[in-house]
């Protein structure tokens, strides 16, 4: 317990996630990713408002396929999530998940059963923060950043055999003051969603290479 509480304060130091003008918005572990999780993102790098940490010893290239859990999310004791029906609570894991599929799909198959050369990928939204449409539509209280909403995330890749980590990240942002996403009360929680699925798709880029068998002369 000792060992997550000092991560834990070191984590909520370094993850000030800045949107417009403010720098109000921490992310603390929620508890979702293990003890030894959280210690190894402690040695991890820090890329566009998310730390990530990967296993130097897993070549990904090994794995040919993605098993993609159910979105949790962590977000009943958050004072914007009273406001969100268990629907649009489960529309927005369902949206989430969407994104993470379309972006590993792009080049690894999607399985629903663990298996050998299948990476497991579980995510926790663990906070969200709906855009005040009505501060967004004046330019003025919409750039200051009064208006924005925002999310954070955890996640963690393992075998789905073994379980051994291969690569978790965690973190959360603001969303844009610029885009249209900030007419929709849940909007910019969408806009990091879309971010993170590419993000995680980006660290996991060492695909598996299809090698044409050679041409046998005949």
């Amino acid at each position: 317990m000792h060992r997550l509480a000092l991560t834990t304060s070191v984590l909520i130091s370094a993850l000030i996630l800045f949107g417009g003008c403010a720098a109000d918005y921490k992310v603390a572990p929620s508890g979702f990713l293990a003890e030894e999780t959280y210690a190894s993102l402690d040695d991890g790098e820090y890329q566009d408002q998310l730390v990530t940490w990967s296993n130097e010893s897993v070549d990904v290239a090994d794995y040919r396929a993605f098993l993609v859990d159910p979105i949790e999310l962590r977000i009943d004791d958050d004072a914007d999530a009273r406001d969100m029906t268990d629907e649009k609570k489960a529309k927005l894991s369902e949206y989430f998940h969407g994104q993470v599929v379309d972006f590993l799909g792009e080049d690894h198959a999607i399985v629903e059963t663990p298996g050998p050369e299948v990476l497991r990928v579980r995510i926790a939204v663990t906070d969200v923060r709906k855009a005040v449409v009505a501060l967004n539509i004046h330019p003025a209280t919409s750039i200051a950043g009064f208006g924005l909403g925002a999310a954070a995330m955890e996640a963690e890749v393992t075998d789905s055999i073994t379980d051994e980590l291969v690569f978790a990240m965690m973190g959360g942002r603001r969303g844009s003051p610029f885009g249209l996403e900030k007419l929709d009360p849940w909007g910019h929680a969408k806009e990091a969603m879309d971010l993170w699925a590419e993000h995680l798709a980006e660290n996991l880029a060492e695909r598996p290479v299809e090698i044409e068998p050679p041409t046998v002369p005949g």
